[in-house]
């Protein structure tokens, strides 16, 4: 039986879609390397709020402030409902504010734009204090 040459044509060619659909939706490169880290390690911070200490261990990107849909819920008044976010952008760590109505404080200093992170920087966000304590294990 003889194949219709039309047909084998569209197979080769549906062929070619789908594995160029497949191909874009990986992440490339550095994205890649940034999930990996990512879903390897956890961001620990100290939260120190209200006289109490807590230490957590979330993901990246970390969404802080007062709403249930925040990474780090931070019931502080000052809070704003989203109020900073960190993020991993080429394989550091930086925080931003999120146009919070009281601003972001990085070691004291108020910030208008992404700042990287070190261990031990102190993020102050209404009258909570989050401390970078670096990247760790999911323990």
């Amino acid at each position: 039986m003889t194949r219709d040459p039309h047909v084998a044509s569209l197979e080769v060619v549906a062929a070619c879609a789908v594995f160029l659909v497949a191909i874009a939706a990986l992440p490339r490169g550095k994205q890649r390397r940034e999930d990996a880290v990512a879903a390897m390690q956890a961001v620990v911070l100290r939260v120190e709020e209200d006289g109490r200490t807590r230490t957590v261990r979330v993901p990246v990107p970390i969404t802080i402030g007062r709403a249930p849909s925040a990474t780090l819920v931070v019931p502080d008044a000052q809070v704003s409902r989203l109020h900073a976010r960190i993020d991993l952008t080429d394989g550091q760590l930086s925080v931003r504010d999120l146009d919070s109505r009281n601003g972001t404080l990085v070691n004291a200093r108020p910030i208008d734009g992404p700042v990287g992170l070190q261990d031990g920087d102190e993020i102050d966000v209404g009258t909570t204090r989050v401390v970078f304590c670096g990247v760790g294990p999911w323990k």
